[in-house]
């Protein structure tokens, strides 16, 4: 703080810039908190539709509203589609797995309870951990890989293999986690150059035509009754404002404190589950996706204590 000539107080630059900060980060988590609550009753209204008509379906009608929300932002933008955004490894790596896992996660939330889904996709900063130590040889110390393990722990007392209570679709769930992983290994190594309109835009197309050869191989397309079109439509507007959402907020916020809020998610989907598909999480449901939810914040506290170690020595 300074003076100022009638003897007050004027804040300092630095106050100031550290005001902005705080201002950009409650933004941050504010829109990050937001779009997790879209991307949950996404999933939510994908359920309800998917006991009317089929998976290849849903995605085709999400897809085809997708390429037209990023296909006008990229047009108004002035970005084209180039030979870099379609035939990079890494865009390529980034939409195997994008496509992969989306399809696998719309196919277990038909099949299992929406609780149980959610809390088995919040193992995807475990595996992301897990990836770049391996391929990309990140260094990882032995308390990430105790978060790991203990994360994965709690995975397997959702999943519950070999015991009562198991469900073959929850192996779905963890192909989607596989899935994601790959596409945010892949994202890591994009180009600068290439936007993220173009990412998407590109990924919705594949997307696109993806689901076209599920609509053939498992089910005729069927006309949709009025409630069925209403949860298609909300499912494809909340999942583009929640793409659109936390774009926003991992720009404009510190990755450390917004990362957490992700979390926010799987509250609301346990929430949902309950509420709307009468579910009733047991007790291995909810330790497994507490373990799941403390070992990835642990996780997310390692690597910042890390990045900042490394700052400090460089």
């Amino acid at each position: 703080m300074t003076k100022n000539f009638s003897g007050g107080e004027t804040p300092s630059h630095s106050a100031v810039g550290a005001d902005a900060l705080d201002a950009a980060n409650l933004k941050a988590i504010a829109f990050l908190s937001a779009s997790m609550a879209f991307f949950a009753f996404d999933d939510m209204f994908i359920k309800l539709a998917s006991s009317k008509i089929g998976v290849g379906q849903i995605l085709t009608i999400q897809s085809l509203l997708s390429i037209l929300y990023f296909g006008y932002l990229a047009r108004r933008r002035g970005q084209r589609i180039t030979r870099a955004a379609l035939l990079s490894p890494a865009i390529v790596l980034r939409h195997v797995g994008d496509v992969g896992g989306a399809v696998c996660f719309v196919i277990a939330l038909s099949l299992m309870p929406i609780s149980n889904a959610s809390a088995i996709l919040q193992a995807t900063p475990l595996a992301v951990t897990l990836g770049a130590a391996l391929f990309l040889r990140e260094t990882v110390g032995w308390r990430r890989w105790s978060a790991i393990v203990v994360g994965f722990f709690g995975v397997l007392l959702v999943i519950r293999p070999g015991m009562q209570g198991f469900e073959t679709a929850s192996l779905f769930a963890v192909a989607t986690v596989v899935g994601l992983a790959i596409r945010d290994l892949g994202t890591r190594t994009i180009p600068q150059t290439i936007s993220t309109e173009m990412i998407a835009l590109v990924a919705s197309c594949l997307f696109l035509v993806t689901a076209i050869i599920l609509q053939s191989v498992m089910s005729p397309w069927q006309l949709m009754s009025a409630r069925t079109t209403v949860y298609v439509l909300s499912a494809s507007i909340c999942g583009i404002l929640g793409v659109h959402l936390i774009t926003i907020a991992l720009r404009i916020g510190e990755i450390s404190l917004v990362a957490p809020f992700r979390y926010v998610r799987v509250v609301i989907a346990i929430i949902i589950g309950m509420v709307v598909f009468e579910e009733r999480p047991d007790m291995y449901t909810i330790a497994g996706t507490g373990l799941i939810v403390a070992s990835g914040l642990y996780t997310i506290y390692r690597e910042q204590t890390s990045k900042r170690r490394r700052l400090r020595t460089s």
